[in-house]
């Protein structure tokens, strides 16, 4: 069943990373990103790590990363009656639970997408054993690693620079790759590289509002006297003012002497403008990544994905989601697996679940009309099947035929009715 895969790996060399311990990651992770970020026309400087302080940026990072780590993830058997799960697999063990000796599945796929999204690709090396299967996967800095052509330019070669200054080159056998988006092969496209300007835009807008609340004059009212006042008078009347400050004074009854006004200033022109930007700075970082508005906690406008909040995540689902999960299905299942009639496959019912009246309506539909059996419904709602062969029968309604057969004309008497 193998494809060969074991000859081609010896024909191919060391497979095993020897001279790059797990030291040397750790160095690599440590030592940051990019070295000369680029200065925006907002004045802002943005990196992948910088655009993780404003919030619309970390919220769509953290809901497609952590969603995405969180779904199962399992390695499937063709068979005649459709496919059945496989737990003896390597690249099983790999995937869901343990990739690395300092990872569960869950952070090497979060971490894998935070590359992806922030810096253009997710990489790991594989490391193998002496069979040539695969026993590891080691996430590798995006920011560390080049892409370098093949002589005959057909494959990628990725070099990684260490802390060190020693450099190391790793064909593309040995890797699993998630790239966001890029114009070839050979280059990738960061998200936060692409959009810096409009990531700027909403970091130097961030920086404005805290140095105007923190450094700014906004008074919620001002008290207008017609006269000059001494120093004496001016703290007599500081100290009479403040007994109507604070939530318990409220709507108490102001007196005011020797002919002194007051006004309440509203929110300044300006500021109103300031909040108005910010819901712009959120609606296109999500429209970067694709993401709901109702994800994010912004509910100011409608949408069109839907009213309901099923459709509102089936949407994101179909959308946003699948797009990424097509991706690394493929990929694994072109690196990792070796076994011609097995593939890995994400589940995502649990996502696109209804409400529980709903999902018991449309069982009981196809239960009684015959497509689905107890069984089948029970492992959709993550339960264990029934004991025995009772529960994958199919019930055939009674008063149903196939499509295009005649009903009887009549029974063996004739069908002769009584008088």
């Amino acid at each position: 069943m193998l494809m060969g895969f074991i000859s081609r790996m010896l024909a191919l060399g060391n497979r095993r990373s020897d001279d790059f311990t797990m030291d040397d990651y750790i160095k690599a992770f440590l030592s940051g990103d990019d070295l000369l970020p680029p200065t925006t026309s907002s004045g802002a400087t943005v990196s992948s790590n910088s655009a993780l302080g404003v919030s619309a940026v970390y919220g769509c990072v953290n809901i497609i990363s952590s969603v995405l780590a969180s779904l199962p993830l399992f390695v499937y058997e063709r068979t005649d009656q459709g496919k059945n799960r496989v737990r003896d697999d390597l690249t099983y063990k790999l995937l869901h639970d343990q990739p690395n000796k300092s990872q569960t599945s869950f952070d090497w796929r979060r971490l894998t997408a935070v590359h992806q999204l922030l810096w253009g690709a997710g990489i790991s090396e594989i490391e193998f054993d002496k069979q040539g299967f695969p026993v590891a996967l080691w996430p590798i800095p995006p920011w560390r690693v080049t892409v370098l052509t093949t002589q005959d330019r057909r494959e990628p070669v990725y070099e990684i620079k260490l802390p060190d200054g020693r450099q190391r080159r790793i064909p593309q056998y040995r890797t699993v790759v998630f790239p966001a988006m890029g114009t070839s092969i050979f280059e990738w496209k960061s998200p936060i590289t692409v959009h810096r300007e409009t990531i700027g835009l909403a970091m130097a807008m961030k920086e404005f509002g805290a140095k105007t609340f923190g450094q700014g004059t906004n008074p919620a009212g001002i008290v207008y006297h017609p006269g000059k006042l001494s120093v004496e008078s001016e703290d007599s009347l500081r100290k009479s003012m403040q007994g109507y400050a604070g939530l318990s004074q409220s709507h108490r009854l102001m007196l005011l002497e020797d002919g002194m006004k007051w006004e309440r200033v509203g929110l300044p022109p300006e500021d109103a403008q300031y909040l108005e930007s910010q819901s712009w700075s959120v609606s296109e970082i999500a429209r970067i990544y694709n993401v709901p508005l109702h994800l994010l906690q912004s509910h100011e406008k409608s949408t069109s994905w839907g009213s309901g909040l099923e459709e509102l995540n089936a949407g994101f689902v179909t959308i946003t989601l699948r797009p990424y999960l097509v991706q690394w299905e493929q990929e694994i299942n072109r690196r990792l697996i070796f076994v011609d009639n097995r593939f890995c496959e994400f589940l995502v019912e649990g996502l696109l679940r209804g409400k529980l009246k709903e999902r018991y309506e449309a069982y009981a539909i196809g239960r009684t009309n015959g497509w689905l059996s107890a069984n089948d419904i029970r492992s959709l709602e993550n339960m264990n099947r029934i004991n025995g062969n009772a529960g994958d029968d199919y019930l055939v309604p009674l008063n149903m035929t196939t499509a295009g057969t005649k009903p009887d004309e009549g029974k063996q008497d004739g069908g002769k009715k009584d008088a």
